[in-house]
C-alpha cells in the first residue's frame, strides 16, 4: 500500500485519482483533436476541456460529480465532499498536485529543448535589436500601466492579490508582456513553409532570447515571492534573503549555460553508445531535467526554471538525435501537457471572474508593446516595412508558456483570478491572430499536408483497372462527383493531358491530372492498385497508388500544391508501404499522417 503525508491511501483514493487522470487526459485529448482539426492551436482545446469538467460547467450542473472527481479543488466543506466532512480525499490532492508539478517541469523541458543557442549567435546583432526592443517595450508598458491602475482604480482591480507586494507584481505583469511562446512561433512559421528561411530564424532567435530572459527574470520574482512570504518553509540555502537566492540562481544559470553544458554534450556520445536507444538517451535527458529542477526548487525559486534550463543545455548539444528530441516532444507534448492546460481551468470559472476591464487592458498592453518594439527592433537593422510588421506580429505569439507563468502567478497568490482569466484569454488570442497576418503580410500560403485534402468518398482501396485508361475512367466519376462536372468531359481532359506527356513517378506512383475552368477548389482522387497500373514512369515500374489531381484552369499554384503535397506524403518507403496496404480509408490516411509528420520533424 503506498504510503503520503495524510496516511495509507486507501482503494477509494486511488480509484478517484485514476479516474480523474483518465477523465481529464481523454477530454483535453479530444477536445484538442478538435482544435486542430478545425485549424487552431490545441492548446485552446485543451483549455476547453477544463472548462467543461471545471467550475465554469460540471461544478455548476453537477457539484457532487465535480467534488468527486476533482476534491483537490472542490471545497472540503462542500456536499461534493460529504456534507458531515467524513470524506476529504486529502492523498488525492497531493497526489494530483504533484503530477500537475511534473507536467509543467516536462512542458519546460520541452520549450527549453527548442532553445538553439548557436543559432542565437548566428543572427548576433538583428537578434539582440529584435529581442531587446521586443521585450523593453512591452516591458515598460505593463510596469507602468500596473502602477498608473494601482493608483487609480486601487491594486485588487488592477488584478494583484490580496497579500501581494506591489513590486513582484509590477514586475510580473512586465515580465508577462514581454516573454513569447517558441513552440506557438515555431508551429506558425513551419505552416507557413518559413522556418528555415532568414525572417524565420530571426524571429525564432529573437524569441529564443525572449524566453530565456523571461525566465530568468520571472525566477527572481518567485525568489522574492517566496523570501518575503512567512508561510513558504523555504528550506534551501536562499531562504531569507532575496539577493542570495538571486545570486544562486544566477550561479545556477551561468554553471549550467558553462561547465554543464560541457559534461552533457561530452556525455551524450557516451549514453548513446552504451544504452538501449532511444530509451536510454531518453532517460538520460528526463534525469537531468528532474535533478535540475529540483535544485531550483531548494534554491527557493519554482522547479520549472530548472527543468527549463537543462532543456536549454541538452537541446543545444548536436549529439542529441532529433528522433530523440521529437520522441520527448511527442510524449510530453501529448501526454503530460493535455493535463496540464485541461487543469488550470478546474479551478477557476471563466464565466463569473471575466473582467472585461482587465481583459481589454492586457490584451492591447500585449499586443501594442509586442508589435511596436519588434517592429522598431527590426527596422534598426534594415528590414523592410512588411518585413519588420511580419516580425511584430510573429513575435505577439503568447500561447502556452503565457498560461504557464499566468498559473504559476495565481499559485503564489501574486494575481487575482480574473486576471489569471485576462491572461488566458490573452494567450490565446495571441496565439490565433499572427498566422493568418504573417502569411497576408508576406504573400506566404500555409502548406497542407495530402491527409488534409483527402476524403473518404474519393478513395478507391482496390482498383480494377489494368491499364491507365482504365485507372482514368475508373477515378473520374468520383472526382466529377465532388466538382459537380460531367463526367465524360472530365475524363476526356485528363486523358488529354495524358497522352501529351505520361504522370507516372517513381516508386509506384502516378499523378494523373486536368485542369477544369472555373473550378474554385481543387480535388484529389486517390486509387490503391494491388498488381501495379503502367503509367510509364521513368523508373519502369508500375503504379500502385495513383492521384488524380483535378485543379482549376486559372490558376497554375493549385496544381503545384496538389503536387507537392503527393511529393511529400509518399517520399518515405514505408508511406508508400503503408497506404499501398491499407485496407480502409482510415488506415490511409493515419499512414499518412503518421509518416508525414515524421518527415515534418
Amino acid at each position: 500500500m503506498f504510503i503520503l503525508a495524510a496516511g495509507a491511501v486507501s482503494a477509494t483514493e486511488i480509484t478517484v485519482f485514476l479516474l480523474s487522470f483518465g477523465v481529464l487526459l481523454g477530454m483535453a485529448r479530444l477536445f484538442g483533436e478538435i482544435a486542430r482539426k478545425l485549424g487552431q492551436p490545441t492548446v485552446l482545446g485543451e483549455i476547453l476541456a477544463g472548462v467543461v469538467l471545471g467550475q465554469t460547467v460540471l461544478a455548476y450542473f453537477s457539484p457532487e460529480l465535480y467534488g468527486f472527481l476533482f476534491p483537490s479543488y472542490a471545497d472540503p466543506a462542500s456536499s461534493a465532499n460529504g456534507a458531515d466532512g467524513a470524506v476529504v480525499y486529502s492523498n488525492v490532492r497531493v497526489a494530483f498536485d504533484m503530477f500537475l508539478v511534473l507536467c509543467v517541469a516536462f512542458l519546460l523541458l520541452v520549450a527549453g529543448l527548442e532553445v538553439d543557442l548557436s543559432s542565437v549567435w548566428r543572427q548576433g546583432k538583428a537578434a539582440a535589436s529584435v529581442s531587446i526592443a521586443g521585450m523593453v517595450i512591452p516591458f515598460a508598458l505593463g510596469f507602468g500601466a500596473c502602477y498608473a491602475a494601482g493608483l487609480t482604480v486601487g491594486p485588487e482591480a488592477a488584478g494583484m492579490g490580496a497579500d501581494a507586494d506591489a513590486l513582484a507584481f509590477a514586475l510580473f505583469v512586465g515580465i508577462a508582456m514581454s516573454i513569447t511562446a517558441l513552440p506557438v512561433i515555431a508551429k506558425i512559421l513551419m505552416d507557413l513553409n518559413m522556418l528555415k528561411s532568414d525572417l524565420g530564424m530571426l524571429v525564432m532567435s529573437s524569441a529564443m532570447v525572449n524566453d530565456l530572459i523571461g525566465w530568468i527574470g520571472f525566477a527572481i520574482v518567485l525568489a522574492m515571492i517566496s523570501v518575503s512570504d512567512p508561510t513558504e518553509a523555504v528550506v534551501g540555502p536562499g531562504a531569507g534573503s532575496v539577493v542570495w537566492t538571486i545570486v544562486l540562481t544566477l550561479g545556477f544559470v551561468g554553471g549550467m549555460l558553462t561547465i554543464g553544458r560541457v559534461l552533457v554534450h561530452r556525455s551524450l556520445p557516451y549514453v548513446q553508445a552504451n544504452t538501449a536507444w532511444p530509451g536510454g538517451t531518453i532517460a538520460f535527458v528526463l534525469v537531468i531535467a528532474l535533478f535540475a529542477a529540483a535544485l531550483t526548487e531548494w534554491i527557493g525559486i519554482h522547479s520549472i526554471f530548472g527543468a527549463f534550463i537543462a532543456g536549454v543545455v541538452i537541446g543545444d548539444s548536436a549529439h542529441l538525435k532529433e528522433r530523440t528530441r521529437d520522441t520527448i516532444e511527442q510524449f510530453i507534448t501529448n501526454i503530460f501537457a493535455p493535463v496540464f492546460f485541461a487543469s488550470i481551468a478546474l479551478r477557476v470559472n471563466f464565466v463569473a471572474e471575466f473582467d472585461l476591464f482587465l481583459v481589454v487592458g492586457v490584451l492591447t498592453i500585449a499586443i501594442i508593446g509586442k508589435l511596436f518594439g519588434c517592429y522598431l527592433g527590426a527596422k534598426l537593422v534594415g528590414m523592410g516595412p512588411r518585413e519588420s510588421w511580419a516580425t511584430g506580429f510573429g513575435m505577439c505569439a503568447r500561447g502556452a508558456m503565457e498560461i504557464i507563468l499566468g498559473q504559476l502567478a495565481l499559485e503564489a497568490e501574486l494575481i487575482t483570478e480574473p486576471m489569471f482569466v485576462a491572461i488566458v484569454i490573452m494567450a490565446l488570442v495571441t496565439s490565433l491572430f499572427p498566422g493568418p497576418v504573417m502569411q497576408w503580410l508576406l504573400g506566404q500560403k500555409q502548406r497542407r499536408n495530402l491527409a488534409d485534402v483527402i476524403a473518404d468518398k474519393r478513395y478507391i482501396p482496390r482498383l480494377s483497372a489494368s491499364t491507365a485508361t482504365e485507372a482514368i475512367r475508373e477515378l473520374t466519376p468520383l472526382a466529377a462527383a465532388a466538382i459537380g462536372h460531367d463526367a465524360d468531359e472530365l475524363t476526356k481532359s485528363v486523358l488529354r493531358r495524358e497522352r501529351i506527356v505520361p504522370t507516372g513517378l517513381e516508386h509506384g506512383l502516378a499523378v494523373p491530372h486536368a485542369a477544369v475552368p472555373g473550378l474554385k477548389k481543387p480535388t484529389v482522387v486517390i486509387g490503391v492498385s494491388e498488381h501495379g497500373v503502367d503509367f510509364n514512369s521513368r523508373d519502369g515500374e508500375p503504379a500502385h497508388i495513383i492521384c488524380l489531381l483535378i485543379s482549376s484552369a486559372e490558376s497554375q499554384t493549385d496544381q503545384i500544391e496538389l503536387l507537392d503535397m503527393v511529393a511529400r506524403a509518399f517520399a518515405d518507403e514505408q508511406a508508400r508501404d503503408a497506404a499501398r496496404w491499407a485496407g480502409t480509408f482510415t488506415e490511409f490516411k493515419a499512414a499518412l499522417t503518421v509518416h508525414t509528420t515524421k518527415a515534418a520533424h
